[in-house]
């Protein structure tokens, strides 16, 4: 079963230059190809010529890679190219009805960077008397981009994650994931990219948006299930669906 969690970060001065420098080219890959798509749609409205041809929705980034933007060449490309694989991730909840077109992320407000495995390591330090993990430690970067390591309090225990999401508000750091909960077995509980693809596309989402896409339920004895948009579930041998 994947769970979510969300611990603080407490990076020194200059893994932070190094993180805000990983948000600012993400974020710019990312706009580059809302821009890039914006342009091509109004090309296909103004020429007559092209209607009717699909507009190039994919993960490429390279182009805007120039000597006018020699900044990017100093991140990884694993954090451009997530820049641009979040770009199609929005573009595929809006195919799916589930939001609207990708717009222009600013600069402002939360501030955050998806990290995938290339970039960081959870290492266990062991316990020693007891010879068990105690916690992790997280390793940030590559030999060519390093980082090192930065402290975090886990306030409970956790799996090894795919990717992580480090992200800025405040002046406050956070590190947030999705991983296995090893203490829940379920049965047929088995790691699912498709759940796990869910998770990421949900975490994207506003307070605001999440109960728009969501369900509450409530169960009772004089009413069995009561959902949060009003309607009261009965058993089967009661009436159906009936609006409260």
């Amino acid at each position: 079963m994947l769970n979510g969690y969300k611990f603080r970060l407490y990076p020194n001065q200059e893994q932070q230059q190094i993180l805000f420098q990983w948000i600012g080219c993400q974020r710019l890959i990312y706009n580059a190809k809302v821009q890039e798509d914006r342009y091509f749609r109004q090309f296909a409205q103004r020429m007559v010529g092209t209607a009717g041809e699909p507009i190039p929705v994919d993960q490429q980034y390279s182009q805007f890679i120039t000597d006018r933007t020699p900044f990017l060449r100093a991140v990884p490309s694993q954090i451009l190219r997530n820049g641009a694989v979040k770009f199609r991730q929005a573009y595929s909840r809006f195919f799916q009805k589930l939001g609207g077109r990708p717009k222009i992320k600013k600069k402002t407000g939360r501030q955050a960077v998806w990290v995938t495995s290339e970039l960081f390591q959870f290492l266990p330090p062991i316990d020693e008397p007891i010879g068990a993990i105690a916690s992790y430690q997280l390793t940030l970067g590559t030999k060519k981009y390093p980082v090192g390591v930065i402290p975090y309090v886990a306030h409970r225990p956790h799996e090894v994650p795919s990717s992580i999401h480090i992200a800025v508000e405040g002046g406050q750091w956070g590190l947030s994931f999705a991983a296995e909960d090893a203490t829940v077995v379920l049965p047929g509980n088995t790691p699912d990219a498709a759940v796990e693809q869910i998770v990421e596309d949900l975490r994207h989402l506003s307070p605001d948006q999440l109960a728009e896409r969501t369900l509450g339920g409530d169960r009772g004895v004089a009413k069995p299930l009561m959902t949060s948009d009003g309607h009261t579930l009965c058993a089967p041998n009661e009436s159906s669906t009936r609006r409260q």
